[in-house]
């Protein structure tokens, strides 16, 4: 599928700026989406079918769930897993077990290839998670987290990592930048969620476990008339991480401490509450204490969790926000809005810099609303290049679309990846410039 690997386990720097932040990185140079795909400023690039040799024509389905993510280093590749759901009574998602559900696909833009990844399966709401040094992926099951081998070989083996024996259904999980600790939000009870961080090699041996409800009374498991979405996401300095859910909370937890950091619909918009589950991010310049967060009065803000404070917002944006990311340098924040559109922001002044109106670029995304109203979002997954060119929208309708984004890189950035693409980023340290630059091509915060 065009992806190769070194035997070693990658490349971990530590930041000169921020020396307590560790990155992991692939140990190979980068390599840049296809030249010959590149288009103007939002046009289609490139549809892509999920199970495209699968028959999945069922009436009982109403929506695919679907995740994706670039490998790393790497824009000319793209992982997907998908499952299809019935949504019962407006509120239950069931999925459609008769279907293939929770499958791992594999493409190679440049080819035009694509494949199945043998015994690689989600549960849940499909999720899967790219190790930082390219060299596995995980998924996730009920109790425990399958590794996989990125090249597939028969005698490769699943190994099952941070498994827990007791009666546990794990909700969503996600891998630290610095490669070393899985984060998951567990279900333990009726009343209870459970967070629990493993080291990346542990089998059994949690290195924290923390009882939600006692750091933060409200969050709890929603009746089982309902179904809640969560996802998690890590702190660049892999010491905090949040986690939004679909009842519109978003807390985040030091897990070193044990202790509570912030209920930012609590303790800083208090007014509103988290548009959707994966509405927020880390600011990639901060070591852990910069997000940004859509809320349900369809305005983006940006927010400091340690102080407790806003530190700006945008102006309404015209619609709820399904999805939102930084760029891999923080040069933008890339927003899909439930009316069909693709809007970037400066990622300062919450500026909108540039729209994609969906409807035009892809005249056959139908808007689910038609059918199922505000219950499904239009997209449920997002993924950006390293460079921040280009956006893959993984959609309700089983495709991702790939749209081109006006191109954000100054001189700096062009010189930056022109540097990663001839140079190991075990050689950049090696390199005879300042510190900070060396931050720089490994794109680490400088900020607290």
């Amino acid at each position: 599928m065009g992806i190769t690997y070194s035997s070693s386990k990658g490349y971990r720097a530590k930041g000169y700026a921020c020396p307590d932040v560790v990155k992991c990185y692939p140990s190979r140079t980068y390599k840049k989406f296809p030249v010959h795909k590149v288009k103007g400023p939002g046009e289609l690039i490139q549809t892509l079918r999920i199970l495209p040799n699968y028959s999945v024509q069922n009436p009982a389905i109403d929506a695919w769930w679907t995740f994706c993510q670039f490998f790393p280093n790497n824009d000319n590749i793209l992982f997907s897993t998908s499952s299809p759901f019935q949504i019962l009574h407006g509120s239950v998602w069931k999925k459609v077990s008769a279907m293939p559900c929770g499958k791992v696909m594999q493409y190679n833009l440049e080819g035009a290839k694509c494949g199945t990844v043998p015994q690689a399966t989600c549960e849940g709401f499909p999720k899967l998670q790219i190790s930082p040094d390219g060299v596995k992926f995980t998924t996730l099951s009920t109790s425990s987290i399958s590794e996989h081998f990125v090249l597939y070989k028969t005698m490769n083996p699943i190994i099952k990592r941070a498994h827990d024996p007791s009666l546990t259904q794990y909700k969503d999980y996600a891998t630290s930048p610095n490669g070393s600790f899985y984060a998951i939000l567990a279900k333990t009870s009726s009343s209870c969620y459970t967070f629990f961080v493993f080291g990346s090699c542990s089998l059994l041996h949690a290195e924290a476990v923390i009882k939600v409800d006692d750091l933060y009374p409200t969050i709890k498991p929603p009746p089982l008339s309902l179904t809640e979405r969560t996802d998690i996401k890590w702190s660049p300095d892999s010491r905090q991480v949040a986690v939004g859910l679909s009842r519109g909370q978003l807390i985040v937890i030091d897990w070193r401490k044990l202790q509570g950091v912030c209920s930012v619909f609590e303790d800083v918009i208090s007014d509103y509450e988290l548009c959707g589950p994966s509405t927020f991010d880390f600011d990639p310049r901060s070591q852990h204490c910069v997000m940004a967060v859509a809320a349900n009065d369809m305005i983006l803000y940006r927010i400091n969790t340690d102080e407790k404070k806003r530190l700006g917002s945008s102006d309404n944006l015209g619609s709820f926000v399904d999805c939102l990311k930084y760029s891999y340098d923080a040069n933008c924040i890339v927003t899909s809005l439930f009316n069909l559109r693709i809007k970037v922001l400066d990622a300062d002044e919450l500026c909108v810099l540039f729209e994609i109106n969906l409807t035009v670029s892809c005249p056959d995304f139908m808007d689910v609303s038609a059918n199922l109203g505000s219950i499904v979002p239009n997209v449920t997954c997002l993924a950006i290049t390293a460079t921040g060119e280009q956006v893959a929208i993984a959609c309700w309708d089983r495709k991702i679309r790939i749209l081109q984004l006006p191109k954000v890189l100054n001189l700096q950035c062009m010189c930056k990846y022109t540097i990663l693409s001839v140079v190991n980023p075990s050689n950049i340290m090696k390199l005879p410039l300042p510190h900070l630059l060396k931050d720089y091509l490994y794109s680490l915060p400088f900020n607290p």
